[in-house]
């Protein structure tokens, strides 16, 4: 494994550690991608939550990604702290449906999925387990959400009322992962789980769709990976944008839908799954604004998404006159308008203070924060704002 001779070269030479290098992450972002998404899906050792530097990449194993603490465990329905990091509590197989974000019977009349091309309301919360979805954050987020209590609104608007900016700091990551069902015919292109749902039946899921967010650039560096096959499902809302791969198809056009070689892929699941594209910067150097999306994680809206922008608009409203903060924290919307547009281009000012309004504090790009929930009376808290 070895990247061509250049500056700013992406360091290979231990691909199952984590790379955090600013430069290579703005000047070979593809590559740069692919190198966080070998690492990330490097086999986990089991008690130290970490890569196995011993272990083969493409193991049918729980990965490093899966070792990270599940947002559905960091912020708690009573706000409270979620506790020390542990060593030790890598999931394993069989994994349950509270691993994954799921569809409440009240939020059953707003959820949508793709049928013959066509976003049509849920009619049955097992349809969501046609799609399971989880978010997972590495330690270096875990500890700076739990140190500032951020893992409940209070603490939110604690952090933001005093004028502090919440900052993460380099080195955080964040994923978010999306499973179908498959056959176990499937197996041999997917990395795969066994998921015990809510009825008690078991099913085997396979790893369609993978955002990688990572804090080496000020707006963080932003990737997505997809399942080779995605655009083939019955029910695929299909890749709508082309995909960006100077990496992998540096001979051809970028949009070659390859897997690189020579970084380790041949001969295991991950030759199976495609970059479809990586984003350090709002707009291009014309000025046109830069998109990316997954045809799994941004069903119905790919023609305007991106996930920089979006995630910009991760925030909390100050209101004045307030004295306890409400279930329903104010955040700025994900969609412009009920025709589920996203969000691209430069961020607007008027989206945080147009003065007529509340305004609304940026998080750093942090939307997992949007889970946090009201701490109740008798919760324990953690907090230490220096």
């Amino acid at each position: 494994m070895c990247a061509a001779a250049r500056s700013n070269a992406v360091d290979w030479t231990q691909p199952w550690s984590e790379p955090h290098d600013a430069a290579a992450a703005r000047d070979q972002s593809d590559e740069y991608a692919w190198r966080l998404f070998v690492a990330l899906n490097w086999p986990a050792d089991p008690v130290e939550r970490r890569a196995d530097a011993a272990a083969h990449l493409g193991g049918q194993q729980p990965v490093v990604w899966e070792s990270w603490q599940n947002a559905g465990e960091v912020y708690r329905g009573d706000g409270a702290d979620p506790g020390a990091w542990e060593k030790g509590r890598l999931d394993q197989p069989p994994a349950t449906w509270e691993r994954f974000e799921t569809v409440s019977l009240k939020d059953l009349p707003n959820a949508r999925h793709v049928v013959g091309g066509v976003m049509v309301p849920w009619v049955d919360p097992l349809e969501s387990a046609k799609r399971l979805t989880e978010i997972r954050m590495n330690r270096a987020a875990y500890e700076f959400i739990r140190v500032h209590e951020l893992y409940n609104v209070d603490g939110q608007l604690h952090a933001v009322a005093g004028g502090r900016e919440v900052r993460f700091p380099y080195g955080v990551k964040e994923v978010k992962a999306r499973w179908r069902p498959i056959s176990a015919a499937e197996r041999s292109r997917y990395h795969t789980l066994v998921v015990t749902l809510a009825d008690g039946t078991s099913r085997l899921y396979g790893l369609t769709a993978l955002h990688i967010a990572s804090k080496d650039l000020p707006m963080w560096f932003w990737a997505t990976f997809e399942h080779v096959d995605n655009p083939s499902l019955p029910d695929s809302d299909h890749w709508q944008l082309a995909s960006h791969d100077e990496f992998a198809c540096r001979d051809r056009d970028a949009d070659c839908n390859r897997f690189p070689s020579h970084i380790g892929l041949e001969g295991t699941v991950w030759q199976y799954y495609r970059l479809r594209g990586s984003l350090t910067s709002y707009v291009d150097p014309a000025g046109k604004a830069r998109r990316l999306a997954n045809s799994e994680l941004e069903t119905g809206f790919q023609t305007t998404a991106s996930c920089m922008t979006c995630h910009a608009r991760a925030s909390i409203a100050l209101l004045p006159r307030v004295s306890k903060p409400s279930a329903a924290a104010l955040r700025l919307p994900i969609f412009d308008g009920p025709e589920r547009r996203g969000f691209i281009g430069t961020p607007e000012p008027a989206w945080f203070s147009d003065g007529t309004g509340p305004r609304f504090v940026p998080l750093d790009f942090v939307w997992s924060l949007s889970k946090a929930q009201p701490r109740r009376a008798n919760s324990t808290v953690h907090r230490s704002w220096q």
